[in-house]
C-alpha cells in the first residue's frame, strides 16, 4: 500500500510540475529565462529574453532591461524602458521610488540635469534615500 501511495505521490508531483511548466505563458517563461540570466550576470542573454517577453505582454521585463541599459552605460534606452514601467505602478509604492531614482540617474548620465532633479525629488518625496543622497551631492555642484 505504500508503494501505491508514494507512486502515487510521485506521478501526481511529475504531472504538477509538467502542467506548469507546459501551459506556462509565454511572457512568465521567457521573464523568467531573462531573470535567470540577469541573476548569473548575462545581461545580453538576458535581454533577448526580456524583449520576448515584453512582447508577450510582460511589464516586469520592462524594469530589468531598464535596468540593463542604464547600468551598461546606454541611459537613452533605459529611459523609456523605465518611464514605461513605471506607469504600470502604484504611485506610492516602493517599486514606484526606486524607479523614480533610477530615472533620475538614466536623465543624470544624459547630462539632463533638470529631469534628473525632478525625477529624484519624486523619489524622495515617496522616501528614498539615496534620492536625497543624490539630491545633496548635486546641490554641492551648483
Amino acid at each position: 500500500m505504500r508503494k501505491i501511495i508514494a507512486v502515487l505521490g510521485v506521478v501526481l508531483l511529475l504531472g504538477f510540475l509538467s502542467y506548469k511548466f507546459l501551459f506556462k505563458k509565454d511572457s512568465e517563461r521567457y521573464l523568467d529565462q531573462g531573470i535567470e540570466y540577469f541573476n548569473e550576470n548575462r545581461y545580453k542573454e538576458a535581454l533577448v529574453h526580456f524583449e520576448l517577453a515584453e512582447k508577450f505582454g510582460s511589464t516586469d521585463a520592462l524594469k530589468y532591461s531598464g535596468v540593463i541599459y542604464l547600468e551598461s552605460g546606454d541611459p537613452q534606452k533605459a529611459i523609456p524602458k523605465l518611464e514605461k514601467y513605471l506607469k504600470t505602478l502604484e504611485p506610492m509604492s516602493e517599486d514606484s521610488s526606486i524607479i523614480l531614482n533610477d530615472l533620475g540617474v538614466a536623465y543624470f548620465k544624459i547630462n539632463d540635469v533638470p529631469n534628473a532633479k525632478k525625477y529624484w525629488q519624486k523619489a524622495e518625496e515617496l522616501g528614498n534615500t539615496t534620492s536625497s543622497n543624490n539630491l545633496k551631492e548635486l546641490a554641492k555642484t551648483k
